[in-house]
């Protein structure tokens, strides 16, 4: 279980919001910036994908209405956080995680892993098509998850809270971005792994 420090605590901001690279470790900022009820999604070390389906009960299963996937440049950002050489490239895939109403989407999600990461045992992440990918990286045992960076940026017309992490496996890492949205039900636990 995850402790909140109060040593650590940052001054609280008008706007709510939790100042940008606050990581998540052992021994985390309080979250008291975020709404308590996203709290519990924020700090999960494991599967998204498992507790929204836990969340969402018998019988919805959580489903990704995909956005778009591809090959591509990446941005600064992933270039720095995947520890890209200039020139490389990545996959991405971009979906919307609901409960079976794609109008009420309860997160956005972005995985981004570099093409040379393909060719050592990642290949099946980019053959899911509307199938959540969380339970699946979840289940890949030499993957190791970084610490999670939680902040709250402009997005979709308002300031959203979003996790952001890698799943490692030696020197290829997968980033993964999640965006929560007004929809996200009410947490109920962790699900299975």
């Amino acid at each position: 279980m995850m402790r909140h420090d109060r040593k650590t605590q940052s001054a609280a901001s008008d706007n709510g919001s939790l100042p940008c690279s606050k990581m998540i470790t052992k021994n985390p900022p309080p979250l008291r910036h975020a709404p308590r009820a996203l709290w519990p999604w924020l700090t999960l070390p494991a599967s998204l994908t498992a507790a929204l389906q836990r969340a969402y009960g018998k019988p919805h299963v959580v489903q990704a209405l995909l956005l778009g996937s591809g090959r591509a440049n990446p941005a600064p950002v992933e270039r720095r956080i995947l520890r890209l050489h200039r020139g490389e490239q990545i996959f991405w895939r971009e979906v919307l995680l609901h409960g079976g109403d794609p109008m009420r989407p309860a997160l956005w999600a972005r995985t981004t892993i570099p093409l040379c990461g393909l060719r050592h045992g990642l290949l099946p992440l980019t053959r899911h098509g509307t199938r959540p990918i969380g339970n699946t990286l979840f289940r890949h045992r030499r993957l190791r998850r970084s610490p999670i960076q939680a902040e709250s940026q402009p997005r979709f017309g308002q300031r959203r809270w979003q996790r952001r992490s890698v799943l490692r496996r030696g020197a290829t890492g997968v980033l993964v971005e999640e965006h929560f949205l007004p929809d996200l039900p009410s947490w109920a636990g962790r699900g299975r792994r």
